[in-house]
Order: C-alpha cells, then sequence, then structure tokens
C-alpha cells in the first residue's frame, strides 16, 4: 500500500492508504504503485483518482502543484483541494463560460489572461468527474 497526502498551503487536505495514484502531471497523466521510482513532477489542476484496497476510489479535484513520489507513498503540494462529491457542475459550467469569454478578449500572458486560464483549467476539472 501507498501512503498518500494531499496537502494545500493551509491544510493536509486528505491523508490514507491507497493501492494506485493518478495524478494529472504537466506533460501528462502520472500513476505510481506501492514501490515506485523516487519522482518529482509539475502537476496541472485536473482529478487525483486514489484507488483502495476492494476497488474502490476516490477522484479529488485539484488546482496545480507538485508532486513527490517516493517507494513508500505519494505527497502532493497543491493549491486547492475539492472532493468530486462536493461538486456543482452548473457553477463549474458557467465559470468555465466566463473565463472563456476572458480569454477571448484578454491579450496573453497578461495577469488577467492567466487569471482567467487558471479558472477554466479548474472548471474542465470539475466538469470532468
Amino acid at each position: 500500500m501507498l501512503h498518500v497526502e494531499i496537502v494545500t498551503p493551509t491544510r493536509v487536505a486528505w491523508t490514507g492508504e491507497a493501492t494506485e495514484v493518478q495524478v494529472p502531471g504537466a506533460q501528462g497523466e502520472l500513476g505510481a504503485l506501492d514501490g515506485h521510482a523516487m519522482l518529482l513532477a509539475v502537476t496541472r489542476a485536473g482529478v487525483v483518482r486514489v484507488s483502495k484496497a476492494g476497488g474502490e476510489h476516490e477522484d479529488l479535484v485539484v488546482g496545480p502543484g507538485f508532486a513527490e513520489v517516493t517507494p513508500l507513498g505519494v505527497t502532493l503540494l497543491v493549491d486547492r483541494v475539492e472532493p468530486a462529491g462536493q461538486i456543482d457542475k452548473d457553477k463549474a459550467q458557467r465559470d468555465l463560460d466566463a473565463a472563456e469569454k476572458v480569454l477571448g478578449q484578454a491579450m496573453a500572458g497578461t495577469d488577467e489572461w492567466r487569471d482567467a486560464e487558471y479558472q477554466a483549467d479548474m472548471a474542465r476539472a470539475r466538469l470532468s468527474v
């Protein structure tokens, strides 16, 4: 079993044991099993899937951050965590629509554009669970 911790700047948002963890890496999905080689990776906003013994799993929407994988466990340092069961899909769609409107009007690379890109990424992650 892997020990998994998902940590935000203000709290340990999730901790527990898992048979596998899937993480949204900046360059693609990452999967970790017990005994995995050491790894440090940048993560993007998306869905973390924690697979538990007995075939159960838990999905969590996370913001961008970092993942540290060791043979004993996985630690994610992210800016936010939202349990999939608490996602309001209608609000997520409204957030995505608003962010895409700003992305269509703002100059790429500006703070306004980066904020809208972040909001759009989070909204897409929420809608994917």
